[in-house]
């Protein structure tokens, strides 16, 4: 009996048998509600909003409403002013809310559960439909030892959400997520309507402010009408900064890591995952032009491969490969061809690289370093 025990407490002989294969982490993100406290700075910034609603609307509109006097008694140019004021607070206010739930509620994406994705360890066989940029030095896929499964290009583990997060671009305290490839849209119009809700508050409720010091008012209505101000004014400010900062990354095709791990090695701020400034725009706020600005029509794509025809790596390589495909022939033609005048194997271009740091490197070195996007073609 091969691998039994037998009566005298012997073990026979069989073949040994072999550790058992890590289980990779499944797809499917883990319940976030078994920790309420990082559910805190949600409640928090919940508060922030329902606070600023409260100093806005009953403290500044009512009294351009003027509810308190008699219709015949309202000025009532302030009172439209007060409606207009309103309505526009209202809009910017249902937005902000809206996306700031789709960043809570949506997940940012995971690696599949697929068979060419999970990593057990033994020989890679790379299936034809995954096509990684970003490998190893050693020219390996990379892969994450806590999830054992292979990584896609722009994919980094969370060991807050404990998964991978596809096009990472940070974890988020906030809204308790990671803003990655699904809900990278909702996030960004989010500091995008956060930031104007809090301008628009600031500089509307400084004449009830002015108001509240110059006329007798209720110190509770003083109060609060100061406190939204000051509240309002100092969340624009920092909000406004980081809104810009992301401006900037998306017209740059970057993500927040991106941005750390450039800034470490000292390395140009370019990626190979460039499309140019409109097709940059389309791939965090979706095809759609007139959708750009709503909390729908996410991007076009997986989130799993960021190259197609007109990335930043692909148009540099057809460019110059339109510029040496004749001097490819010419030289072809002078006897490194085959007799029948094909080309042999050492005749065939071949792709390397100059990295930032000017040394030469070739062929998968190439694609182990996202800072590498001078690309030549040499002829053997």
């Amino acid at each position: 009996m091969t691998g039994s025990t037998v009566s005298d407490g012997a073990t026979s002989v069989g073949p040994p048998t072999s550790p058992a294969a890590p289980q990779p982490r499944s797809a499917v993100p883990p319940s976030r509600l078994s920790e309420p406290s990082k559910w805190l700075p949600v409640a928090f910034v919940c508060g922030i909003i329902f606070t600023l609603y409260f100093c806005y609307v009953f403290c500044h509109l009512f009294r351009l409403l003027q509810f308190d006097v008699a219709p015949a008694m309202r000025d009532h140019e302030t009172e439209l002013r007060g409606w207009w004021q309103g309505l526009v607070f209202h809009f910017i206010t249902l937005l902000l809310v809206l996306c700031y739930i789709r960043s809570v509620h949506v997940h940012p994406g995971s690696i599949p559960d697929r068979p060419e994705w999970i990593y057990d360890g033994a020989k890679e066989i790379v299936p034809d439909n995954v096509n990684n940029l970003e490998k190893k030095r050693t020219g390996d896929r990379r892969h994450c030892k806590w999830c054992h499964k292979y990584k896609p290009d722009r994919c980094h583990h969370c060991r807050v959400c404990r998964m991978c997060i596809l096009k990472m671009d940070h974890h988020c305290p906030w809204i308790y997520n990671c803003v990655g490839f699904y809900n990278h849209k909702y996030f960004f119009l989010l500091l995008l309507y956060t930031t104007i809700d809090c301008h628009w508050i600031t500089w509307t409720m400084v004449e009830s402010v002015q108001a509240s010091v110059e006329e007798e008012t209720p110190f509770w209505v003083m109060f609060f009408c100061l406190f939204g101000t000051t509240l309002a004014s100092f969340l624009g400010l920092l909000v406004t900064a980081f809104f810009m900062f992301h401006i900037w990354l998306m017209t740059r095709a970057m993500t927040t890591i991106d941005f750390c791990e450039k800034s470490l090695k000292r390395s140009s701020y370019e990626t190979m995952y460039d499309l140019g400034p409109w097709g940059n725009l389309k791939a965090v706020l979706g095809p759609h032009f007139l959708l750009f600005f709503l909390p729908i029509s996410t991007p076009e794509g997986d989130g799993l491969s960021f190259t197609g025809e007109n990335t930043r790596l692909n148009a540099d390589t057809q460019h110059k490969n339109g510029r040496s495909r004749k001097k490819g022939h010419n030289s072809a033609q002078r006897g490194q061809g085959d007799p029948e005048g094909g080309m042999n194997e050492q005749s065939v271009g071949r792709y390397s690289a100059t990295d930032n740091t000017g040394h030469h490197r070739s062929g998968e070195d190439f694609l182990t370093s996202p800072d590498s996007l001078s690309v030549d073609i040499h002829q053997h």
